[in-house]
């Protein structure tokens, strides 16, 4: 089950139908991970800035907002709670300028690396970081979404 909380009306001012993109999105990444039939549960905050920002410094000790945390809760297990995103509208339509990616295509992206990091994949080591970036280029060449280059 993928919850969807829009915490910032600044989303709708960039994807049409915010949820359901989302929700879309979401199903397709784990159909591509081959793990839909676990039907793990995913809550997504689709909020802003200010919001990152706070859950940056409260979790991270990083005093700046963020494009994308994740917050990991059960191993992936059939209906886990597998854990949550938050993704920063302010962070994605910036970065989108600054790569020239659609907001649709970073928004997407994004969802991806914070999906990746609920199921344990990390970019700390540089061997992790190769296996987590190949696996994102992988499926999103697959779903001919352009990778954002940050």
């Amino acid at each position: 089950m993928i919850e969807i909380s829009i915490h910032s009306d600044k989303w709708y001012n960039v994807i049409d139908d915010p949820e359901k993109f989302v929700k879309n999105i979401i199903n397709v990444y784990l159909e591509k991970l081959k793990i839909a039939n676990y039907q793990p549960i995913i809550s997504i905050l689709m909020a802003d800035d200010s919001v990152l920002h706070k859950l940056n410094l409260e979790h991270r000790s990083q005093d700046k907002p963020t494009n994308v945390l994740s917050f990991s809760y059960e191993k992936l297990s059939p209906e886990c709670f597998l854990g949550d995103i938050a993704i920063s509208v302010d962070r994605i339509i910036a970065e989108s300028v600054e790569y020239e990616a659609s907001i649709l295509s970073h928004t997407a992206y994004l969802i991806l690396h914070g999906l990746l990091h609920l199921l344990g994949y990390d970019h700390e080591q540089e061997d992790e970081e190769t296996k987590m970036q190949s696996l994102e280029e992988e499926i999103m060449a697959e779903l001919n979404i352009k990778k954002v280059l940050m």
